[in-house]
């Protein structure tokens, strides 16, 4: 079934790029001018193929420098262009046999031709596991809940039902469940790391880390001062505020614990540029 709908998929892109060009030697008394309109017809559906990723991007350059070459060919011709006609046929031609094989190659590369189909009815028990899975979750996190409502000083609740949260994709409230459980658990390294990996997801790249976050590192060095994590961030944290020796000297130690074998130039890099 799944090799009908490549076929398909096929053969739609292939009259996609083929129609236009076989339709641009039928023009009639205005050759010039109506070859130009076609031209400018055709880049306009290799831009809208390329955003639909029905073209990938070599394909796209090399259409529209072949449809540009043929614009600058127009000249002043104003007479019926047979040669023109046939490197039509000829660019049709071509396109009609390379489209399919790159699709298929691309596919045998990067895809998994050899695995056989899994139809639904294969994956229903998988399925209902998932849902069973989401239920369970659902109905602890009503629990706890109702839990920490009397006993709200259960710190390891709250890291529990912070994580059962994230898991159901509930971020802002499993954000606020971690707050209330490191308030209470001034040792807890872990319900940290949790709570600083999802205000990290907010953090643009590049971006100056919010003191929440670098105060989050902190803590767990305070507790576990040979956390890798902790210690590369607290690092970036430091230089932010232009403390290039603390930034050295954390980083220095991410060094040292990085196993053997493990590639360290980017590592280095970073220490040597710190002024």
């Amino acid at each position: 079934m799944i090799w009908l709908i490549f076929a398909g998929l096929a053969l739609a892109t292939i009259a996609i790029l083929v129609l236009p060009l076989l339709r641009a030697k039928t023009a009639p008394l205005s050759r010039a001018e109506y070859d130009l309109t076609v031209y400018r017809d055709q880049l306009a559906e290799i831009e809208v193929e390329l955003e639909r990723g029905t073209l990938s991007a070599d394909q796209a350059v090399a259409a529209r420098t072949e449809i540009q070459r043929r614009i600058l060919a127009l000249g002043g011709a104003t007479k019926p262009d047979a040669a023109q006609a046939t490197r039509s046929w000829k660019l049709a031609t071509v396109l009609a046999l390379v489209v399919p094989l790159l699709a298929f190659g691309l596919y045998v590369f990067l895809g998994a031709p050899m695995l056989p189909d899994q139809p639904y009815a294969a994956r229903a028990d998988k399925i209902k596991e998932m849902q069973d899975q989401g239920e369970m979750i659902r109905t602890m996190v009503a629990s706890l809940t109702a839990k920490l409502e009397k006993n709200p000083n259960d710190g390891k609740g709250w890291g529990m039902l912070g994580r059962s949260l994230r898991v159901l994709g509930q971020k802002d409230q499993a954000i606020n469940a971690y707050r209330k459980a490191i308030a209470l658990l001034p040792a807890d390294t872990g319900s940290r790391m949790e709570l600083a990996g999802l205000l990290l997801e907010d953090i643009p790249q590049g971006a100056v880390l919010p003191p929440e976050f670098v105060g989050l590192m902190r803590e767990v060095l305070a507790v576990d001062p040979d956390n890798m994590d902790a210690l590369y961030f607290a690092g970036i944290g430091a230089l932010q505020m232009g403390d290039t020796r603390r930034a050295r000297e954390l980083w220095t130690k991410v060094m040292v614990q990085l196993p053997e074998g493990e590639d360290k130039s980017e590592m280095k890099k970073q220490i040597d540029g710190l002024q």
